[in-house]
Order: structure tokens, then C-alpha cells, then sequence
């Protein structure tokens, strides 16, 4: 019977391949969560019933906005981010009569809504009444809850370079986990 010895340089619990395995995948994971995605958290109320506080999502920092996405940004009156939704941009004007949004006079469905609006009392109005030219190279943005948003409403139009991700995904809690509506 012939019992083999391994040497030294195998029963090491990792070879240097190993390691730069390791490092690479480490780099790997680093990179892609500072250019490609970041985690993003819920505060407040101000997007229910859609995205509630204590949520988590996904959010990239890549590619193009558009109408209708939400995304988090650098708020322009205090020192945190804020997490709304894109309803208009630069050289449109967004107006709200009756309850009903339009951009540049042409009307807007917004199904996200729905469940709150079915809430309101008769004659009650969701969103006030508003009218806004959007700036060049700016975003006017909605929380979702308009009775309690703090959005552009109140500190106006924020800059398209203030945006740091395009919310995308709800990974927790996992009851809702998904796409973000």
C-alpha cells in the first residue's frame, strides 16, 4: 500500500492563483458598484404607496432618464438625497388642473397613482393645481404621495447632473421584491 505525502507548496488552503482570482473579483465587484449601480434606501413617505420608507433598491448610474422613471439625487435645500419621479423636462411646462398632468397642454395618465386617488374624498384634490416651465438642462420632479412630497414643487427644478442613479429594482424587503413601478 502506498500512501501519497502532498507537498508543502499544495496543502496550502490557497495557491497564488487563487489570490488573483480573488483580487480580480474584488476589483470586479468595486468598479461595477461605483460607475455601474449603486444601493439606494426610502425615507419618508413621500413615494408611497409605491416605494415605502426602509426600502431597498437598485439604482444605475448609467444610461438615459426618461419620463416617468424614478430616480434618486443630491437634494438642492439640504444635505442628503432624495428619491422622486421625472415628470417633465427642460423647455416643457408641467401643469396640474384637476387632478389631471399635462406637459406642453398634452394630458398625462399617471397609473401610479391610482391606488391613493381612489382614496381621496369626493372633490378632494390629490395634486393642487400647479403650472411650471422646466429650465433648460433640468428635471421636474414628483414624489409619488403628493399631499406630503417635498419636491420640485417646493425647491423647484433640480439639474440633471444632480441625479446618481435611475431606481430600477426593489431587492428588499422581499415581498416586493422586482422592478420598480
Amino acid at each position: 500500500m502506498r500512501i501519497e505525502r502532498h507537498t508543502q507548496a499544495k496543502s496550502a488552503w490557497f495557491t497564488w492563483k487563487d489570490l488573483i482570482w480573488i483580487v480580480a473579483l474584488i476589483l470586479m465587484v468595486v468598479g461595477l458598484r461605483h460607475f455601474i449601480f449603486t444601493p439606494v434606501e426610502v425615507h419618508g413617505a413621500s413615494m408611497d404607496p409605491n416605494l415605502q420608507d426602509s426600502e431597498r433598491l437598485i439604482g444605475l448610474k448609467v444610461g438615459d432618464t426618461k419620463r416617468f422613471d424614478v430616480v434618486s439625487f443630491h437634494a438642492p435645500d439640504a444635505d442628503k438625497e432624495y428619491i422622486k419621479r421625472i415628470i417633465a423636462f427642460g423647455g416643457e411646462t408641467v401643469e396640474y388642473k384637476s387632478d389631471q398632468l399635462y406637459i406642453d397642454g398634452k394630458e398625462y395618465k399617471e397609473p401610479y397613482l391610482d391606488e391613493y386617488k381612489q382614496q381621496m374624498a369626493a372633490g378632494e384634490l390629490f395634486t393642487a393645481d400647479f403650472s411650471f416651465t422646466v429650465s433648460a438642462d433640468q428635471l421636474f420632479v414628483l414624489g409619488d404621495n403628493r399631499p406630503v412630497s417635498k419636491d420640485s414643487r417646493v425647491f423647484g427644478a433640480i439639474k440633471k447632473s444632480s441625479i446618481t442613479s435611475n431606481a430600477k429594482f426593489i431587492f428588499w424587503p422581499l415581498n416586493k421584491f422586482g422592478t420598480v413601478n
